[in-house]
């Protein structure tokens, strides 16, 4: 996955959108509503794959809706790697993917889901300089976890290839263009 054309891509189209929207934002403003977006997108990729549906018998999964329903919540996982100067924490490493696809998630894909929401809501607790996870500052660690869960829930849960996820980003990019030139 080429994340540093996905990124400059990201950015420039986030930047284009605060233009010609006329947004003044503060950085944290930008970054809470970003982080909102996010989490709208990922309850609708929830909502889309059903796995907590349990009430539900028939679960009939449009793959390619849910692939454009994570697809939207990568943008705003890639906004906030570019707002933060996260982008050096956005590795993926396959070993790791493939050691949890075999012990599986704990807890589930609700497990692996929730813990993903609580890692993007620690980003919002200020880095006081005392509390480091590891060598990293507590926002960063809650990203790079967040990017790993939200990876391997995509990979894992769901069978995306790194291909899949990266053509249907600059697909699902070209599509946002195009509705902002249009007055979306």
């Amino acid at each position: 996955m080429n994340l540093v054309k996905m990124l400059a891509a990201q950015n420039d189209f986030d930047q284009q959108v605060i233009a010609s929207h006329g947004i003044q934002w503060t950085d944290e403003e930008y970054f809470r509503n970003t982080l909102v977006a996010l989490d709208i997108e990922l309850s609708e990729f929830a909502n889309e794959a059903q796995w907590f549906k349990v009430w539900k018998k028939d679960k009939q999964i449009n793959q390619e809706k849910l692939l454009e329903e994570y697809i939207d919540a990568l943008h705003f996982m890639l906004s906030i790697a570019n707002q933060k100067n996260f982008e050096g924490f956005m590795s993926i490493y396959i070993d790791a993917i493939e050691e949890l696809r075999e012990s599986g998630f704990d807890g589930g894909l609700n497990g692996i889901y929730l813990e993903l929401k609580h890692n993007l809501l620690r980003m919002t607790e200020a880095d006081d300089g005392q509390e480091f996870v590891l060598k990293y500052a507590k926002s960063e660690y809650s990203f790079k976890m967040s990017w790993y869960l939200f990876i391997a829930i995509g990979m894992i849960g769901f069978d995306f290839t790194i291909e899949q996820i990266e053509t249907a980003y600059f697909q699902k990019m070209n599509i946002n263009k195009k509705r902002q030139k249009n007055g979306y």
